[in-house]
């Protein structure tokens, strides 16, 4: 029961130590040479799907600085070893890298697919921590328009609806349209009651 219960704990921790691990290798990296004309690279790296996805934006960066030396080469220390990420172009890189790594370098090539870095390294910088913030949650909330009161008490406490000014407009306008046609409608009987007097009088 001892040894059961030991090894339950050595593989929790073994498991823990793990995960500490990967996660390290997830954070931000700032790239800086020694002095501004060098540049500035920032680059974020995620573990997804066993594999740490980098992307990297640069600023600065001289083109054709050198005529043979023209090619700007990323690298990742994995270990002791170097593991090529790739050329950065336009000033962006996109890359995978399959071991843990803490630290990323910029170097100058001729080429850009060398089997090794060269000495002329130009920018470099440390894996650090994502940094999540705190967090706020957005609760401003929109004023709503206030609706007014569609009824209120006359002198006599009667309740009497409230007519808004829209809709108040709106009614002027169709009592108008009925009246102009009550109008019309009265001038067309007396003009057919004046026609029909003079005929029977021409017949007469």
């Amino acid at each position: 029961m001892k040894k059961f219960g030991l090894s339950a704990l050595l593989g929790l921790f073994l498991f823990l130590a793990v995960a500490r691990m990967v996660s390290a290798n997830e954070g931000t990296f700032r790239l800086a040479g020694k002095t501004d004309a060098d540049g500035r690279c920032f680059g974020t790296s995620i573990f997804v799907d066993g594999n740490y996805k980098l992307l990297m934006s640069c600023r600065g960066l001289q083109m054709a600085l050198d005529p043979v030396l023209n090619k700007y080469v990323v690298w990742a220390s994995v270990g002791t070893a170097r593991q090529r990420l790739g050329e950065i172009v336009s000033g962006k890189l996109a890359a995978t890298v399959n071991d843990k790594f803490d630290s990323l370098f910029v170097t100058l090539e001729s080429d850009a697919y060398p089997t090794k870095p060269s000495i002329n390294t130009v920018l470099n910088g440390n894996v650090e921590s994502i940094d999540f913030g705190k967090g706020t949650l957005n609760t401003k909330v929109t004023a709503q328009p206030t609706v007014a009161a569609v009824t209120q008490i006359d002198d006599r406490g009667a309740v009497v609806p409230i007519v808004a000014p829209a809709a108040r407009n709106l009614t002027s306008v169709v009592v108008g349209i009925g009246k102009a046609i009550l109008f019309g409608f009265i001038i067309l009987l007396i003009i057919v009651g004046v026609m029909s007097f003079l005929a029977r009088r021409k017949n007469l």
